[in-house]
């Protein structure tokens, strides 16, 4: 490959030496393996012929891709804005490559490492303050992000579901023991489990005062501001018992498992947008009703 010019635009052929170098470290990484940055850096910009510096904020760029559909990326390369479409595409042909692939494997909902081995030590933060003004996405993003839709994604992965899920339900448990009142602990309850998904909640808990907390868990694999889907019995449910909902949102589940919790009305904090419509035929006689008058 002819070096790059300094100060010229990134051509395909060194678009595409990032993203498989990119991509390939970031499975290595999410089995648990160990690699140095700077060795990477190192050899693109001997393939290249770019700065190590420019490599690394490339990287950054791809990491800032995969953010904004909900992917994770790779630790220490924080998303980076401004990236070329033609970086956008070339990380979406590879999505497209590996999409056939678990994101958690089934049957197992604890099968992910998520690396907390006492549910009691998880910290749960503060909510994402909401954008007032948000940043303009750029169109082949968002065309992107409606190909590689992260809420259907998170949706369907009942696998990671149920770990989060269960996850939630040990650090109740545990956190209830911990200040002295197991006779609490004793009595949450997984009731998605227990009683199906209708009661718009899926876990019953307490505070350390013995009030009932309803607890509804979002989890994905994706970042913190990573989209979820709320269903309308879940959203009824939230306003009718908005003093005692909780919501759970646990986010880079294999990367790192990191949470926040929203207190109370959810719309509060997030904005929320109808994207699904229930359909229903109509009788026969409204539909002959409006059909066009013959004469």
């Amino acid at each position: 490959m002819a070096l790059a010019v300094k100060g010229s635009d990134w051509n395909e052929a060194e678009v595409q030496l990032c993203v498989d170098a990119y991509f390939q470290h970031l499975a290595l990484e999410l089995r648990g393996g160990t690699f140095v940055k700077a060795e990477i850096y190192r050899k693109l910009s001997d393939d290249t012929g770019r700065t190590r510096k420019s490599i690394e904020f490339k990287f950054q760029n791809i990491s800032a891709v995969l953010d904004a559909l909900g992917r994770e990326w790779m630790r220490g390369l924080a998303p980076l804005a401004n990236f070329q479409e033609l970086l956008a595409e070339k990380v979406a042909r590879h999505i497209d490559a590996i999409d056939h692939i678990p994101l958690v494997p089934a049957g197992d909902a604890g099968t992910p490492d998520h690396g907390f081995k006492d549910p009691a030590a998880f910290y749960l933060e503060p909510p994402p303050e909401l954008n007032k003004a948000p940043l303009p996405v750029p169109d082949f993003i968002e065309r992107l992000a409606r190909k590689f839709d992260p809420v259907a994604r998170d949706t369907a992965n009942r696998a990671l579901g149920l770990a989060g899920e269960s996850f939630v339900v040990q650090h109740e448990r545990r956190f209830l023991d911990l200040i002295g009142r197991p006779d609490l602990a004793s009595n949450v309850r997984w009731v998605s489990q227990e009683e199906g998904d209708g009661a718009g909640y899926d876990i019953l808990s307490f505070s350390d005062r013995g009030e009932k907390k309803f607890i509804e868990v979002k989890t994905t694999l994706g970042g913190s501001r990573t989209p979820f889907f709320v269903s309308r019995n879940e959203f009824d449910f939230c306003r009718q018992e908005a003093d005692r909902y909780r919501l759970v949102r646990l986010y880079d589940y294999r990367k790192g498992l990191r949470g926040f919790e929203i207190a109370g009305r959810i719309d509060r904090y997030v904005n929320l947008s109808t994207e699904v419509y229930r359909a229903e035929f109509r009788a026969r006689q409204a539909a002959q009703d409006e059909s066009p008058q013959q004469g």
